[in-house]
């Protein structure tokens, strides 16, 4: 065992809790914190890392062959998903331990998708939507905004997760990797993960597309109404 795997085993004391937004629409409290936790040790350098814990970041080269993966089975294999998978089955989910397979079968794709997409996410803003960050105004434009409406409506049909990794990752790319709340981002995969097995929320106003075309088309108004 390397021994950056030793200290993601073994968290320092006196480590700082990760805050969590306070409405999630997929994922639970815990999860969030330990996403955010390991997203943090996967794309910060050790200045800015020691803020937050007293972890080493992962090498640099665990997050690049994360960001060469295309296909959930890929994901599975690299070390950045073995060290987000390790964390989430002793915090979030050590209650679920007996449950079957197929339900943790289910939890390994939704996270693979998950961290295939949250890899590419460079910087973050607190409880920022992904779909805002598409309605802003693209810089140096006049009223573009980063992402246009119909690649926004394609990245609403999604069909496999393949399909979503590489729409969602291009979407972080027209959001230069900032702006967006790590963990918005994952609730919004796992949000769109469940409703492909036909779990949708009782509320339309709580499903995936509405929450998502709901913040971009909310930050499209407010960019036409500072225009005028």
């Amino acid at each position: 065992m390397s021994e950056v795997e030793q200290q993601s085993e073994q968290p320092e004391s006196g480590e700082k809790t990760a805050a969590a937004e306070g409405y999630l629409y997929a994922l639970d409290k815990q999860e969030a914190i330990a996403l955010r936790q390991w997203w943090r040790r996967l794309v910060m350098d050790q200045s800015e890392l020691k803020r937050y814990t007293k972890q080493w970041p992962y090498p640099r080269g665990v997050r690049a062959a994360l960001r060469r993966c295309d296909a959930i089975e890929s994901v599975m294999l690299t070390e950045a998903f073995r060290h987000l998978w390790q964390a989430l089955e002793s915090r979030a989910w050590s209650e679920a331990a007996n449950e079957g397979s197929s339900k943790r079968t289910q939890r390994l794709e939704v996270w693979s998708v998950i961290a295939a997409v949250v890899c590419e996410l460079r910087a973050e803003t607190f409880d920022a939507p992904l779909g805002k960050r598409l309605g802003e105004k693209r810089p140096n434009t006049v009223d573009t905004p980063r992402m246009s409406d119909l690649r926004f409506q394609q990245l609403l049909d999604c069909h496999t997760p393949e399909e979503l990794i590489r729409r969602f990752r291009r979407a972080l790319k027209l959001a230069d990797g900032t702006g967006v709340s790590v963990v918005r981002l994952a609730d919004m995969v796992a949000l769109w993960e469940r409703e492909q097995r036909g779990q949708y929320r009782a509320k339309a106003p709580q499903r995936f597309a509405f929450v998502m075309s709901d913040a971009y088309f909310q930050a499209r108004a407010l960019k036409t109404a500072a225009g005028d």
